[in-house]
């Protein structure tokens, strides 16, 4: 596998990459303005890639003819799939570049895009979901199709295709730097390796079968009740746990080759006595401040020596959390002087906040939308097995294992989810 000189984000198979697998599809839906599932509900009567030098040529689930597979009607090409990928590892290397020094990066830009890139294409992880994904959305298409009369389809692409011209198309060129329409085609072409032309059809195919779904599910009268709430709150009451936290600043100076610890200890101190001669609280801090810009030594001396907020277990020195964290220092005063295998530090609590677990009125509402939010993704799951019994699933690049593991398969039947005869 590629290995760039600079470091880049490697995958992980855990939920967060499962996650953001599945996100990255479902933003570009959430991003049209004005398109509201409520489009369908006007007279509801029912009616009938480029190839790159990767290494993917090697990978048995990318060979073969370019249909991957169907769902129902719908075809899964395998340029969809790959497209998606490479707009997903495109959006990551954007936000990964920044992270490099200015003074290097230009240098390096090339070889990280391509590390990023190698690496998403080469992660069986990110496809398989990435697929998933894709397979999902096309069985709410596939209903739409079936479900509507082919002249409200027209009519709903067209809307849509204004809103993707007048939303979308000015965010991707904002997002890529990009001033025209033909620049913005030629950026998806040399940046990302695709086409822009996909881009706008998977976003139609994919968006229209999220507003139907949303149509679908409807705006049900949903309201829990307080005793819902609560009982919900009393079973799950470690979720609302606020863990201990500080927010600090210390002052150290090191020991060892260079000085005695003798010496560290006089200097600390001298510094230490200088602040504590303050007895206003808030001109306390600011000196502290001062005499750490002037006189410590570690990394945070420049920023006056405050740390920001930290959980216990973040610090590599048990001497300094322990104390830090330990209600026999007040916040606003000076710590004595801790003593680690090579340092003297003082520390000053700035804010602490206590271990607690927050109560019921304060996430009541939080409560709610919880309950409402699983209500709903309940019934989206209701709905997607009951597509996929009406609308059959084939996948003819992985290997039955596989198929069986990731994607239900059922024959196809006659009928669509909303009543619709399929022909």
């Amino acid at each position: 596998m590629f290995s760039p000189r600079l470091p880049y984000p490697s995958i992980r198979s855990n939920r967060r990459d499962r996650f953001l697998c599945g996100r990255l599809l479902l933003l570009a839906a959430a991003s049209v303005v004005g398109v509201e599932s409520a489009a369908f509900a006007q007279n509801s009567s029912s009616s009938n890639v480029r190839s790159t030098d990767s290494t993917l040529a090697t990978r048995s689930y990318y060979d073969g003819a370019e249909t991957l597979g169907r769902v129902g009607r719908e075809a899964i090409l395998r340029r969809d799939i790959l497209h998606q990928i490479k707009k997903f590892a495109h959006m990551q290397y954007l936000e990964e570049i920044k992270k490099i020094p200015e003074d290097v990066r230009e240098e390096h830009r090339e070889e990280y895009k391509n590390g990023i890139l190698n690496q998403y294409l080469n992660s069986e992880e990110i496809f398989t979901q990435i697929l998933d994904v894709h397979i999902r959305k096309l069985l709410f298409y596939n209903d739409y199709v079936v479900s509507r009369p082919k002249d409200q389809i027209e009519e709903q692409t067209k809307q849509l295709e204004a809103e993707f011209d007048a939303k979308m198309v000015p965010e991707l060129k904002d997002s890529f730097g990009c001033r025209t329409l033909k620049e913005l085609e030629d950026y998806f072409e040399r940046e990302i390796g695709s086409d822009y032309a996909q881009e706008k059809r998977i976003f139609m195919q994919q968006t229209l079968g999220d507003l139907w779904m949303n149509y679908n599910l409807g705006e049900e009268d949903f309201d829990p009740t307080v005793v819902d709430l609560r009982r919900y709150y009393e079973a799950h009451r470690d979720v609302y746990r606020v863990e201990p936290r500080v927010r600090w600043q210390a002052m150290t100076v090191y020991f060892g080759r260079q000085r005695s610890k003798e010496e560290a200890r006089r200097k600390i101190a001298h510094m230490g006595n200088a602040v504590q001669a303050e007895s206003d609280p808030r001109r306390q801090e600011k000196l502290f401040a001062e005499v750490c810009r002037v006189d410590s030594e570690d990394v945070f001396a420049s920023d006056g020596g405050y740390r920001d907020w930290t959980e216990r277990g973040a610090l590599r020195s048990q001497v300094v959390e322990d104390a830090i964290f330990s209600e026999d220092l007040p916040v606003g005063t000076l710590s004595r002087i801790l003593e680690d295998e090579n340092s003297l530090t003082i520390a000053r609590v700035v804010e602490r906040v206590s271990e607690r677990i927050k109560s019921f009125p304060e996430v009541q509402e939080e409560v709610r939308e919880k309950l409402i939010a699983d209500r709903r993704e309940a019934m989206r799951k209701t709905y997607e097995e009951r597509l996929s019994k009406r609308f059959s699933i084939e996948i003819y690049a992985i290997t039955p294992e596989e198929r069986e593991k990731w994607f239900r398969s059922a024959e196809r039947e006659t009928e669509s989810a909303t009543g619709r005869e399929i022909y």
